[in-house]
């Protein structure tokens, strides 16, 4: 870990604070507290403004090493007795599952981010992506973290379809590069651009980013087996050969103007 870790990640300014107008209307009316503070109506509070990213990035680096050990390093670059660095340590369940168990030659963990609604087998849970393994104590991936998400995915497209607010509803074709998609509950107009040419049989393909995939794509990717769970990429356009290149919101009057009740 580098030296000066504790900066990195604490030392920035606060976000929140400053001026909201003027708190005299409200300390005057009579719907104020009978003792009051001196910045009561004028404030709002601060919060912390922590870059974790880089605490994060280190914790990945560091698998496959006995966690006792990467929690020595962590504790000797961070002064816990600092109440500002101390409360990077509150972060830490969120990249690392350390309350693991065995059950029946498996390993469960909670079932959510806050360790509520019980236990998990580790293949069904999409917020995991690092854990100590309660026998061997060895910081470990999540090496089914993409299988999860994705039957996450699917779980939600089915409890959408059911409810009647599919993420990805039937679109509508304008003309030839335009298209409206209706993407939770909001309707988008998309832009679509064909893909480029190769320059050459042994050069690579460019790839472009899908503003409504947000991922980068290829043409030969376009084509490929989406993940459980995901539409295909020529069930979201009809076609292969094109991408979102540009996405705009609708607006409510400009939808149903055109779609009517189908809005």
């Amino acid at each position: 870990m580098r030296d000066d870790m504790d900066k990195v990640i604490v030392e920035r300014p606060r976000r929140g604070g400053g001026v909201q107008g003027d708190g005299r209307g409200f300390r005057n009316s009579r719907e104020r507290g009978s003792h009051l503070g001196m910045k009561r109506g004028y404030d709002r509070p601060k919060w912390l403004n922590e870059n974790l990213a880089p605490l994060k990035r280190w914790l990945h680096k560091q698998v496959h090493r006995p966690w006792d050990k990467v929690y020595t390093e962590l504790c000797s670059g961070i002064d816990r007795r600092s109440t500002v660095q101390a409360h990077i340590f509150e972060h830490i369940d969120q990249f690392v599952v350390r309350d693991a168990v065995m059950r029946d030659g498996q390993v469960w963990v909670s079932a959510s981010w806050w360790g509520r609604g019980g236990r998990a087998p580790l293949e069904e849970a999409s917020h995991v992506e690092l854990f100590v393994h309660p026998l061997t104590g060895i910081l470990l991936p999540n090496r089914r973290l993409r299988e999860a998400r994705a039957a996450q995915r699917a779980r939600y497209g089915n409890w959408a379809e059911q409810s009647g607010d599919k993420p990805y509803a039937v679109y509508h074709v304008i003309d030839e590069s335009t298209q409206w998609h209706r993407v939770d509950g909001c309707w988008f107009e998309i832009t679509l651009a064909k893909f480029p040419a190769r320059a050459g049989a042994t050069q690579p393909e460019e790839k472009c980013y899908d503003v409504l995939r947000r991922c980068l794509v290829t043409r030969s990717g376009a084509a490929r087996r989406p993940a459980p769970g995901m539409p295909t990429h020529c069930g979201l356009y009809g076609r292969n050969d094109v991408y979102a290149a540009t996405k705009r919101q609708l607006g409510r009057r400009e939808v149903r103007a055109r779609l009517g009740d189908d809005a």
